[in-house]
């Protein structure tokens, strides 16, 4: 799946009301990714929906939903 279309489906999740899936999808994502620019796609996406208070240890290369 495309990092757009992955992107898309996390912010399905959290307009749903499920914080905890979009926290668990993005951050696997971000773990998973084999480039920095995959990683910082994601990053950035989190950053624009304010959620970042969802991940723990967000900056590093393994966050985790909190």
């Amino acid at each position: 799946m495309t990092i757009p279309k992955t992107i898309e489906m996390a912010r399905k999740f959290l307009k749903a009301g499920n914080a905890r899936a979009y926290a668990q999808l993005m951050s696997a994502e971000i773990r998973a990714a084999m480039s920095d620019r995959a990683a910082n796609a994601y990053r950035k996406a989190i950053a624009e929906d304010g959620t970042e208070g969802l991940f723990s240890g967000l900056s590093s290369p393994c966050p985790t939903a909190a």
